[in-house]
């Protein structure tokens, strides 16, 4: 997702691409939707889909832009396919458009997103549809057929050029990380932490170890914890992430945090006051663990990438993590305001359910700190039953 009014012509748009979606596509339908703001036009929700899967998924995502109420969807096909494929590509989206009375006027292809690449349009025929598109005013030349602009000069570049690195060169290579298994630690290993991960996490849960005094482990203790893997990660450098997977005693402690809901609140937010080792630390975690463990550490990635100003690498953190557990909550929460367009509405609802978590805890530490002193007063005090 992203907003920009500075995208003003198809070659522009297409330069972006690859920048919004953290990788260049291929055999790809791009449909990107614009949103009226202060009698401009910003580039609102921006949704690719395989060619392949024209038929089944087109008829969703208009649905899900529509959800918008976007007042113009520009549809791009990058495809090395011609002549007759292509206008069935067209003839097929324009279809669905005049069913669902969605806003599209033309179909603009390309072989593939690369500087100076050739693209085209194929404009709808409006003449026997709603007359607000029969307003629109005749295409300029310049959007009929033009050239694409230079990739690394776009908007949507920018984040990838200050961290010195390029997008993926297909979905696969900028998926691939997410999918990737610890391959340094055997998995006999990684089994033995994930179980006693969880039974720590459980226990804070279960049995309010964190406010129970004779655990001798709080709150404090928790986050301090945290801390320390954050500065760890933080003397990793530039491949923190793949140093990570060899550092056991950092992933049983983020495995751990990461164990279920409770302990995954509680130090949320010590996380995000750090998202560049956040992110490199719960990647690791990912890759090692299974189960709830995988699943929160990617929505942690997912929010840190969010705060790095790198959001495309959340949307397909939160795919992966629907893609094996489309009953997390939390994944669900965050993947509905990502595709919304609320991506930093994801970091702002996990930053309040942290402080939410701690105000309870604190609550209930309160609460057993009296019921303590309460029944310290009540043994200290002499009981007659006769008294004169």
């Amino acid at each position: 997702m992203t907003n920009s009014s500075t995208l003003r012509t198809p070659g522009q748009l297409l330069a972006n691409i690859p920048g919004i979606l953290g990788f260049y596509p291929s055999d790809s339908i791009v449909l990107m939707a614009f949103e009226e703001s202060d009698g401009d036009l910003t580039l609102g929700p921006t949704l690719r889909f395989d060619i392949a899967d024209l038929s089944a998924t087109l008829t969703k995502a208009l649905t899900a832009i529509d959800h918008h109420r976007c007042v113009f969807i520009m549809p791009f096909a990058i495809t090395s396919s011609t002549g007759s494929d292509i206008q069935r590509i067209a003839q097929e989206i324009f279809n669905h458009a005049e069913l669902l009375d969605m806003p599209i006027t033309a179909l603009w292809h390309t072989a593939e997103i690369a500087d100076g690449e050739p693209f085209a349009a194929i404009e709808r025929d409006l003449s026997e549809i709603s007359e607000e598109l029969r307003e629109i005013e005749e295409m300029p030349r310049d959007w009929k057929n033009g050239h694409i602009d230079q990739v690394v000069s776009a908007v949507t570049m920018e984040p990838f050029i200050r961290e010195g690195r390029l997008p993926g060169y297909d979905r696969d290579e900028a998926h691939a990380p997410l999918h990737r298994r610890n391959h340094i630690i055997d998995a006999d290993t990684l089994e033995l932490i994930q179980g006693q991960a969880l039974h720590a996490a459980a226990i804070m849960h279960d049995k309010d170890s964190l406010v129970n005094p004779r655990y001798g482990y709080g709150l404090e203790d928790l986050l301090k914890e945290c801390e320390e893997l954050i500065f760890q990660a933080s003397t990793y450098g530039f491949d923190a992430a793949d140093s990570c997977l060899h550092d056991l005693g950092l992933l049983g402690s983020a495995a751990m945090t990461m164990g279920n809901t409770y302990v995954r609140d509680l130090t949320a937010a010590t996380y995000l006051d750090h998202p560049e080792e956040t992110a490199a630390i719960m990647l690791a975690t990912s890759q090692s663990f299974s189960g709830v463990i995988r699943n929160n550490a990617l929505c942690m990635y997912a929010a840190a990438q969010i705060k790095r100003g790198m959001p495309m690498y959340a949307g397909m953190a939160l795919g992966a993590s629907q893609s094996v557990d489309h009953n997390h909550s939390l994944t669900s929460l965050m993947l509905q305001c990502y595709l919304n367009g609320l991506a930093t509405n994801c970091v702002d609802n996990i930053n309040q359910g942290s402080a939410n978590a701690r105000s309870h805890y604190y609550r209930k530490l309160a609460q057993r700190t009296s019921d303590s002193a309460k029944s310290e007063d009540e043994a200290g005090t002499d009981n007659f039953d006769d008294a004169a």
